[in-house]
C-alpha cells in the first residue's frame, strides 16, 4: 500500500540537503537595495547627477528615506555595473562620460542587438504574437515620449531594446545586454532630446515590421539607422553645458 503524502517521512530536498533550513533567502522581485540603484540610475538620467559627480551615501539616503545600508550595497552593485566608480580619498562618483566610452560602449551595444534580431529570425517566423512584448514595449515610449520625465522616457527606450534582446531567446546576449543597459542610461539621459520623439517611435515601429515581415537585412538597416544618433553629439560638451546650467541654478 502507498503512503499517503501525510505518511511519508520528510526527505531532504536539493535545496535542503541536511534538512537544516534552506541555503539561499527568498528571492524578492525588487529589494530595498535594488530600488536604490534604480533611483540613482533615474537622477543620473533626469541630470540630477552628473558624470564625475561625488554620490553621497548619507545624502541619497536621506533623500530616498531609507538607511544608509542598502544605500551603500546598491552604489556597490552600480560599482560593479561601471556605472559608479570608487576613488581612494574622493568616495564614489558617477562614471565619467567621454566621447570615446560611449562610442565603444555603443559599438558593443549595437551588435548585441544586431545578433538579437539575427537570434530572432533564426528561431522562426517573428509573428506579430512573438512581437507583442516588444511592441508593448514601444507603446509604452511612445505614451511617454512627450512628457516632463526624462527618466521615464530614458527607462521606456532601454525596455524596448531590452525585449529584443530577451526575445533572441538567447539568455547570454540578453545577460550581457542588461550589463551595460544602465551605462546606457546615464547616456541616453545626456542624448535623449537630440532627435524628435516621434521619429524614435516611428524608427521602433520600423524595426519591428521589418522583423515581422521576416526582413533580417531591412531590420539591420532600420537598427543600424535609430542608433546613430549618438555620432552626432558631443558628449563631453553635453557635459559641460549640464554643469554650467546646474552652477547657475
Amino acid at each position: 500500500m502507498t503512503a499517503s503524502p501525510a505518511e511519508l517521512p520528510e526527505t531532504p530536498s536539493a535545496e535542503d540537503p541536511a534538512g537544516e533550513g534552506p541555503r539561499l533567502a527568498p528571492v524578492h522581485p525588487r529589494t530595498m537595495v535594488e530600488q536604490a540603484a534604480e533611483a540613482v540610475v533615474a537622477a543620473a538620467a533626469r541630470g540630477v547627477f552628473l558624470p564625475g559627480d561625488r554620490l553621497v551615501e548619507a545624502e541619497i539616503a536621506r533623500e530616498l528615506g531609507i538607511s544608509r545600508v542598502p544605500v551603500r550595497e546598491a552604489l556597490r552593485l552600480l560599482e560593479s555595473q561601471g556605472i559608479v566608480v570608487s576613488t581612494p580619498y574622493k568616495g564614489m562618483r558617477l562614471m565619467q562620460i567621454t566621447n570615446r566610452a560611449v562610442a565603444e560602449l555603443m559599438r558593443v551595444r549595437t551588435a548585441l542587438e544586431a545578433l538579437a534580431l539575427r537570434e530572432i529570425l533564426a528561431a522562426g517566423p517573428a509573428t506579430r504574437a512573438r512581437l507583442a512584448p516588444a511592441r508593448r514595449a514601444a507603446d509604452r515610449y511612445l505614451a511617454v515620449a512627450e512628457g516632463p520625465d526624462t527618466a521615464a522616457i530614458v527607462a521606456a527606450d532601454e525596455s524596448f531594446h531590452g525585449e529584443i534582446c530577451r526575445l533572441s531567446g538567447n539568455a547570454v546576449l540578453h545577460g550581457i545586454w542588461l550589463s551595460v543597459a544602465r551605462q546606457l542610461s546615464v547616456v541616453w539621459g545626456l542624448g535623449h532630446d537630440v532627435r524628435p520623439k516621434p521619429r524614435i517611435a516611428s524608427e521602433h515601429a520600423e524595426i519591428l515590421e521589418r522583423l515581422e515581415r521576416g526582413e533580417l537585412e531591412g531590420a539591420q538597416a532600420a537598427l543600424d539607422r535609430h542608433l546613430s544618433w549618438h555620432e552626432d553629439l558631443d558628449f563631453e560638451r553635453a557635459v559641460e553645458r549640464r554643469r554650467q546650467a546646474k552652477a547657475r541654478g
